[in-house]
């Protein structure tokens, strides 16, 4: 029995040692050496690889097992295999029963100690981490995103983007580096120069090139080039095994002209992310190179698109760069900052200008100026939600105030309506003023009823019902603008000493006419709370004992006194101008020919013309008041070529001006024309 048994044992084999492997993150490799990162890639997996061992004793093989020896040395021989390429020896020493030991790779490659058979070797090789990214900043608005949009800035409208996959404003094709959304993207998604990367001084990108590092080598041959080439070959006659290398010509470089490549770059989206927020990171992936680049921006909504760069950019950037004036240099480099008649575009940058991170004083306005102008189209839009509930109530409060004077300046201009003025304490008007006054009035009714085919116009689509736009105004401003300009007296001046010695008679004659003006302007002022004209004065004509003054002139056979009357007032009334002295664009402005034509046959033969011109000029005084409500934009805007009004007031803004002490002015009076045009007039005159 005892040698029956101890043949049997003889017969016994122990099982094969059984392979495990799975990978675990570790750092990357040392490239501080000086050898490629390709040659050292093997060395670097087998030093960061860790190796479970487990020994235990074989169980015998019965003899009805003995059929399974075969794939047993099979299996011994592909497990020495394998442990060999990670450098490991197998020897024949038994360990304990269900042992474990973790020993590094270093260690079994250096040890002489055999591992016996019945053995399980678990082997965990290293994978590259990913860098540590950051969470994305929550925001509203982008599962009603319908589609990717396109930024290109100056103005241009938003347009629908579908080339995320391969961009071809980032693919330069004498570049050497491919950039990959993942590790598992077939195609590079963009081609650029590793200088790009490199001038950013950023850890993370400088070791996405070092990582990425490779032979030379090209990319495959695009299949025009390859059928054009072909096509060649044929011609010249060219046999099947000829055909066939060419493609390993064509790549060898002797018949493209491509650059070859020396990186490849991965941007993997993190893991378990959801999938808005992968389409958020490729996005913000393009957007980092088109920052680099000064491409056009890309996203969702545009504050998304500000918003995830701006973060990718506090990731990727060297420490001590303020990525705030980075980012606001490229914007107003790229004109991407200019979103006039864009009310989504507009919102995201009033949204993003008002972060804590960021606070652009000069972003905010420009976004919050055009996002009051186009209010009533931003109310249907999502991306509103992301403008903070303090800006939302700024918007409410400008809108309402910014109607309320438009409103105001259409029940003047409608029928230019100024019938209050002669109701002012210090107005006393002669009869003769007052008429001049209606008869202006309906001049001017007459006039843009034939050139608007009707006044006030239609309301215009899109303006809240409205039909005095900011187009109008403009026009209005002009034609009023130059009929003032022809007609002001330069000479004169509003100022306190002015004031003081009119009203102290020093100037006994012009007291009776110019203490009337000066009395009915203070008080208009002070009721509409109008700011003071700094020229509010016209030239006045001869009076009428001026005209006739000297040796009366002999009547002729064909012309009566009154005739001669006639004619000196108009020539008394033409030398009363600025005629001389204004340009082109004032003299040939269609308003001041008509009244020209207007005013040689309008009360001609009235005693006194220079009442005729006071009472025109009181009318005009009050229409340029009312215009300057509404005509002058807020000062410091980028871009004011607009067809909706960029005047609302800024009182309490930005939101954060208490916190910083920065404060905006908003829209100015003073800054219409009648103040301004003064500025331009040589000196002297």
């Amino acid at each position: 029995m005892e040698q029956r048994s101890a043949n049997k044992t003889k017969r016994t084999l122990q099982k094969p040692p059984t392979l495990s492997w799975s990978p675990q993150e570790v750092s990357g490799p040392d490239w501080s050496s000086n050898e490629p990162a390709y040659l050292g890639h093997g060395a670097f997996l087998l030093k960061k690889t860790e190796i479970s061992v487990k020994s235990s004793l074989a169980e015998p093989f019965s003899d009805d097992q003995s059929s399974d020896r075969a794939s047993t040395c099979s299996t011994e021989k592909g497990g020495r295999s394998i442990l060999g390429r990670f450098g490991n020896r197998l020897g024949d020493e038994q360990s304990s029963i269900h042992s474990s030991v973790w020993r590094s790779s270093e260690d079994l490659a250096t040890t002489s100690e055999p591992l016996p058979f019945g053995t399980t070797v678990s082997i965990q090789a290293a994978r590259p981490t990913k860098p540590h990214e950051q969470k994305l900043h929550e925001m509203k608005g982008l599962e009603q995103a319908a589609s990717m949009k396109r930024w290109a800035g100056d103005g241009k409208p938003a347009e629908a983007w579908g080339k995320l996959i391969k961009d071809p404003e980032l693919w330069d094709a004498a570049a050497d580096t491919l950039v990959y959304f993942g590790y598992q993207r077939p195609q590079p998604s963009f081609r650029i120069n590793a200088t790009v990367l490199q001038n950013t001084e950023s850890d993370i990108l400088i070791a996405k090139l070092q990582e990425g590092f490779q032979r030379s080598v090209r990319l495959p041959p695009s299949r025009s080039a390859m059928s054009t080439l072909q096509g060649e070959a044929k011609n010249l006659s060219l046999g099947p095994k000829e055909l066939r290398e060419l493609p390993t010509v064509f790549e060898s470089g002797s018949a493209r002209n491509d650059s070859p490549i020396h990186h490849e770059i991965h941007f993997p989206a993190p893991d378990n992310a959801s999938r808005i927020d992968i389409l958020r990171h490729h996005i913000t992936t393009r957007n980092l190179f088109a920052f680099l680049l000064d491409k056009p921006l890309v996203g969702l909504t545009y504050y998304q698109a500000l918003m995830d760069l701006h973060e990718r950019l506090m990731l990727y950037m060297p420490p001590g760069v303020d990525c705030t004036q980075l980012l606001i240099r490229y914007l107003i480099k790229n004109h991407l900052h200019h979103v006039s008649n864009d009310p989504a575009a507009a919102a995201g940058l009033l949204a993003w200008s008002e972060h804590q991170r960021v606070r652009w004083l000069e972003g905010w306005r420009e976004g919050f100026v055009h996002c009051v102008g186009m209010y009533h189209s931003l109310q249907a839009l999502p991306e509103i939600r992301d403008i903070s509930q303090v800006s939302q109530a700024l918007l409410d409060r400008s809108q309402l105030e910014l109607q309320a004077r438009i409103e105001a300046c259409e029940s003047r201009l409608s029928a230019f309506n100024f019938e209050d003025i002669w109701f002012a304490p210090a107005s006393q008007p002669t009869a003769l003023l007052r008429r001049s006054f209606d008869r202006f009035h309906h001049f001017l009714r007459q006039y843009y009823e034939k050139l608007y085919r009707g006044w006030p116009p239609r309301a215009a689509y899109g303006c809240n019902n409205n039909w005095l736009t900011r187009e109008l105004v403009q026009r209005l401003q002009t034609d009023f603008g130059c009929l003032y300009n022809f007609y002001v007296d330069r000479s004169r001046a509003w100022d306190a000493a002015t004031e003081l010695r009119i009203q102290s008679n020093l100037d006994a004659k012009r007291a009776d006419e110019s203490i009337s003006l000066t009395k009915l302007f203070v008080s208009l002022e002070k009721k509409h709370k109008w700011a003071h004209m700094p020229r509010p004065y016209a030239l006045l004509p001869a009076t009428a004992a001026d005209l006739f003054e000297g040796k009366p002139s002999k009547p002729s056979l064909f012309s009566t006194k009154a005739k001669t009357k006639e004619k000196r007032t108009v020539l008394a009334c033409a030398e009363a101008s600025n005629s001389l002295l204004v340009g082109a664009d004032t003299s040939t402005n269609g308003l001041v020919e008509a009244f020209l034509r207007f005013e040689k046959s309008d009360l001609v033969s009235e005693a006194n013309p220079r009442e005729v011109r006071q009472g025109r000029w009181i009318l005009l005084y009050g229409i340029l008041q009312v215009l300057a409500t509404v005509s002058v934009d807020t000062p410091g805007l980028g871009f004011t070529d607009t067809g909706y009004f960029l005047n609302s007031r800024l009182k309490g803004s930005p939101p954060w001006s208490l916190e910083a002490g920065q404060a905006l002015e908003g829209a100015d009076p003073t800054g219409s024309y009648c103040w301004m045009v003064p500025k331009t007039w040589k000196h002297g005159n």
